[in-house]
């Protein structure tokens, strides 16, 4: 069984192989804003279980993590090309895989140590670039002036060492980055590839406009995280709080034509297939 146990085992291929891409990386279908599967919606599911999970979702293209859910691409019994392989036989288009935050602290003891994250992070670009990919979804720490400080760094410095990459800086409720005024403080500081990740989930849940988030931040939108809630609870798309059509409406005036990625995070659906087909549906229709 191959296993994949270090930075060594990442074969330097940066294009999709896929039958998806025709080019020597994934490409945007042209002028539209494309719907991607969230493996939120199947946290517990393996890979194999989680593509087979968006397919019957009636989606084409998959979004992983690298922690977080089982469907991880890092597995003792996976390689790098076995999950190529594996995304290809599925028909699925592997569009964005979430890595480790940018903290500047080592996960096993909290001490601040920047270079130790970034190594981390680093090695999960890697990871990103060998599957096909050239950009990243990343976060950053605790809400603390040293955590601003080490995110501004760490960004640029990730930035400058992987010259062929972007990260997309997600906001989270909690972190370094959970609203405008957090976004304000770091995108005039870090370069032009740093864009920014719209989870409108975890906006939903710290009771931040949606709208005014994403007006704020439009020029530098990378990535849309699309999640329906009421106050902090998720619920089926379109009843809850989250002004699809004006915020549709807006990402289309703000040119935006990257992914919409459907989540169905922390619900129990009692048929979570037939609910995620009809996230995806409801946006399809007011696209």
């Amino acid at each position: 069984m191959i296993r994949m146990t270090s930075c060594s085992n990442f074969p330097i291929i940066l294009g999709n192989t896929g039958p998806h891409s025709n080019s020597p990386f994934i490409q945007q279908k042209a002028g539209n804003m494309n719907l991607t599967f969230s493996t939120t919606a199947c946290p517990k599911a393996l890979l194999p279980e989680a593509t087979d999970f968006a397919t019957k979702a009636g989606f084409d293209q998959i979004e992983l993590f690298r922690t977080w859910t089982e469907s991880s691409p890092v597995h003792p019994d996976w390689s790098v090309p076995m999950v190529r392989d594996h995304l290809d036989g599925s028909g699925q288009t592997l569009t964005g895989l979430n890595i480790r935050n940018i903290t500047g602290r080592k996960a096993d003891s909290d001490e601040r140590n920047l270079q130790y994250n970034l190594r981390q992070v680093t090695w999960d670009i890697h990871l990103a670039r060998a599957l096909g990919l050239r950009t990243a979804n990343t976060k950053g720490g605790t809400r603390t002036d040293e955590a601003t400080e080490d995110l501004i760094e760490g960004v640029n410095k990730l930035l400058e060492s992987v010259e062929d990459v972007t990260l997309n800086l997600g906001n989270h409720a909690g972190n370094r980055l959970q609203g405008l005024d957090d976004f304000r403080t770091v995108l005039p500081n870090v370069g032009e590839r740093a864009r920014v990740l719209v989870d409108t989930g975890h906006l939903l849940t710290v009771g931040e406009d949606v709208l005014a988030f994403s007006e704020g931040v439009a020029d530098r939108i990378g990535l849309v995280h699309l999640r329906d809630q009421r106050g902090e609870t998720p619920v089926a798309f379109g009843e809850g709080d989250l002004p699809f059509k004006e915020f549709l409406d807006l990402l289309k005036e703000s040119g935006y034509i990257g992914e919409l990625v459907i989540e169905m995070e922390k619900v129990d659906w009692a048929d979570p297939v037939d609910a995620t087909i009809q996230a995806r549906e409801y946006v399809e229709n007011l696209l």
